[in-house]
């Protein structure tokens, strides 16, 4: 039989066929191959058969079934349905998907740099019409980026034959923002007002801030992560929040992501600290393993120290600082102490080095610059001794 079948847990099933993908649910193999059948049937002779009839909004729908809901990650699969659902689709719903073409699009572009009206998706479905002032060429980018996927992969399929045509307009130029961050002086200062905090935000702070590591795989950290006798962490998963779904658990942002690193031995005291207050308080629950949960055992939102860090720097009267941006500090006092940036992107996490060199270019550029200066003065100093003699 055309197409496959990939058992993804017990009663639970992938099927492929061509570039299509659907998660089904079934009691057998027998039962999974039903589904197989009905699958490509449907693929082959649905009402994907003629092009020019389909609509935006009907290819839309077959790929978030398809294709988002399959391969993407559940935060990732909801951004794309709030995109579509503001503004794209009230736009582009209702054409033909081979009458939209370049012209469709930069006017849409235009349209969104200006005053407009969009619509804000709910959890439960709603939907509430409201007013925009214009978006952000960032923003705007954002939109291109999936009307071009949608478009790629309905080549693909071979429901729309041609060129894409978001390949013919040009995206939103986004500058590149330098990456914000702490110097050593307002570092110390916060680590110094972090002295008065609850152990949990101590800890939280003193992660971000010494392994480089993302909130949500901070918040998924479980104690079997720490290895006090090795003196390493593990990132192995994140922590995540859906409205709908709760918090939940979930590989890292890349594969890549998981990674090991090397920890000092006073973040280990100050975790054996933290997990000591933690049984004193009965907060340790046998049903999950985290570092950090709420009184009575359950994972803690992983938005929560997001949320609770602003205001902690406001009481102390440091510079603001989203808690992202603790991971950026780390990195840039790595980069300041001539950390090679292989190791860097090692320790963050990036799939290449080019990632961490793109997003850290102005501080790899300063320290290119005191090799510069160095090599200047080395010389300098080699031509007045040799004019001395």
């Amino acid at each position: 039989m055309a197409g496959n079948i990939t058992m993804i847990k017990e009663g639970s099933y992938r099927l492929r066929y061509r570039d299509f993908s659907r998660n089904v649910e079934a009691g057998s193999d027998r039962e999974a191959e039903r589904l197989l059948a009905k699958f490509i049937t449907e693929i082959d002779s649905g009402d994907f058969s003629q092009p020019s009839k389909v609509t935006f909004n009907e290819f839309v729908k077959r790929w978030l079934r398809d294709y988002s809901e399959v391969e993407l990650a559940p935060k990732t699969i909801v951004w794309y349905k709030q995109l579509l659902e503001a503004r794209i689709l009230p736009v582009f719903g209702d054409k033909k998907l081979d009458k939209i073409k370049p012209v469709d699009l930069i006017a849409f572009y235009s349209s969104l740099r200006t005053k407009h009206k969009y619509f804000k998706l709910y959890g439960d479905g709603k939907r509430e019409e409201l007013t925009s002032q214009g978006l952000s060429d960032k923003t705007i980018h954002h939109h291109h980026g999936i009307i071009c996927a949608i478009f790629e992969k309905a080549i693909k399929w071979q429901i729309l034959k041609g060129i894409n045509p978001a390949h013919h307009v040009d995206a939103p130029k986004v500058e590149r923002k330098k990456a914000n961050c702490y110097d050593l002086d307002q570092t110390t200062a916060m680590l110094k007002a972090l002295e008065k905090e609850e152990l949990k935000h101590r800890i939280a702070i003193m992660l971000a801030l010494t392994t480089g590591a993302r909130l949500g795989e901070i918040m998924g950290l479980e104690w079997q992560d720490i290895d006090t006798q090795a003196k390493t962490l593990e990132i192995r998963q994140a922590s995540q929040y859906l409205p709908g779904k709760g918090v939940f658990l979930k590989d890292p942002k890349t594969e890549t992501s998981k990674r090991k690193m090397s920890v000092h031995s006073s973040l280990l005291s100050l975790l054996e600290a933290y997990k000591a207050d933690q049984q004193e308080k009965g907060f340790l629950c046998a049903d999950n393993n985290r570092l950090f949960v709420t009184w009575d055992g359950k994972p803690m939102h992983p938005g929560s120290m997001s949320k609770w860090f602003p205001k902690f720097l406001t009481r102390n009267k440091l510079p603001r600082l989203k808690f992202h941006e603790l991971r950026h500090t780390n990195a840039t006092f790595l980069i300041s102490q001539g950390i090679d940036v292989q190791t860097v992107a090692g320790r963050l996490g990036h799939s290449t080095s080019v990632t961490t060199q793109n997003i850290y270019s102005h501080y790899l550029q300063s320290k290119d610059q005191q090799v510069s200066d160095l090599m200047e003065e080395m010389f300098s100093q080699g031509k007045t001794k040799k004019d001395m003699k």
